[in-house]
């Protein structure tokens, strides 16, 4: 018997459902993992299923929160047309990014996407009419939801969860399509994918686009929760932060990023309220994965619930 996957997307949704009942602040966690749960799992398509480390993944991130804001801020444009052009622009930032990054592989590439990163990051410090420097952006009126302002905690909530879910099953579809069969292929083994006829360059490049695009997402539903950005959100810290998500959710599994997402704020949330070493127990925690769940919590829970299912049978 088969692990039944539709049994967790219908458990997830009675959960997403449930949560607006958990109360303000609740739920304000509840959507700030499934945020950063978005940004995880658009890095974890290009660690755990095209095989390619980007330590500069939060620049894709960063651009679409500066976009939606600066836009509302500077110009009065809806949230809305924003996160159109959030998302745009950091599709188009991944493309030129990746044009020059899938030329080369392993340690280069990873520290190539982080100059890019720290790059935009520089930028933000010193455009500082545009970004706000250090002392960030304030001022961004979130928009309406059929009348109903976002500054609403469930409607914001039920925005966030929306594009989270959306995100999910693209990322499911696309994994277990021909094309992610495709990325998977070149995570395995790229010198027989290049010897069989496949453009290795041109899918890795297809790969990083859409990773990008969907860190977009990810960022601009930031902007709507936190309605400030500052240059933090830009700095290759945020991409630790978001290999530490993928790792220990499972980099090889759609949703196990989103479950690494949710640990590590977790930790961060509940453990920074009694303690000032919070760092040190997500380093424990991050470890002690790496060293006994390869698969990391999540890929670890399916292949129980296989092994479970496999004996009833």
């Amino acid at each position: 018997m088969k692990f039944q996957r539709p049994a967790v997307f219908l458990a997830l949704f009675a959960l997403l459902a449930l949560a607006p009942f958990a109360g303000d602040y609740a739920l304000g966690i509840i959507a700030e993992i499934l945020i950063y749960g978005i940004f995880a799992m658009s890095l974890g398509l290009l660690i755990g299923f095209t095989g390619l480390m980007s330590f500069g993944h939060a620049a894709f991130f960063g651009i679409s929160t500066y976009t939606v804001i600066a836009l509302g801020v500077h110009f009065g444009i809806s949230g809305w047309w924003g996160m159109a052009a959030g998302i745009g622009l950091s599709a188009v930032a991944a493309a030129f990014v990746g044009l020059f990054c899938i030329r080369v592989s392993g340690i280069p590439f990873l520290m190539l996407t982080m100059a890019f990163s720290q790059l935009l990051f520089s930028l933000a410090l010193k455009w500082r009419s545009v970004t706000g420097g250090t002392d960030g952006l304030t001022g961004f009126v979130r928009p309406t939801l059929f009348g109903m302002s976002l500054d609403n905690a469930v409607a914001r909530y039920a925005v966030v969860a929306v594009g989270f879910l959306l995100v999910l099953g693209l990322l499911y579809l696309l994994v277990r399509s021909p094309l992610g069969s495709i990325f998977i292929g070149i995570r395995d083994n790229e010198q027989r994918m290049r010897a069989i006829g496949y453009p290795v360059q041109r899918f890795k490049f297809l790969a990083f686009t859409i990773a990008g695009t969907l860190a977009g997402v990810g960022g601009a539903l930031y902007a709507f929760f936190n309605a400030f950005v500052s240059t933090d959100i830009l700095h290759w810290a945020l991409s630790g932060d978001a290999i530490i998500m993928v790792v220990l959710g499972g980099s090889a599994t759609v949703f196990g990023p989103a479950v690494g997402a949710a640990i590590f704020l977790l930790l961060k949330n509940v453990v920074s309220s009694q303690n000032e070493y919070w760092m040190l127990w997500i380093g424990a925690t991050f470890i002690l994965s790496v060293m006994f769940l390869r698969q990391g919590v999540w890929g670890f829970l399916v292949i129980c619930a296989q092994s479970a299912l496999g004996k009833r049978k």
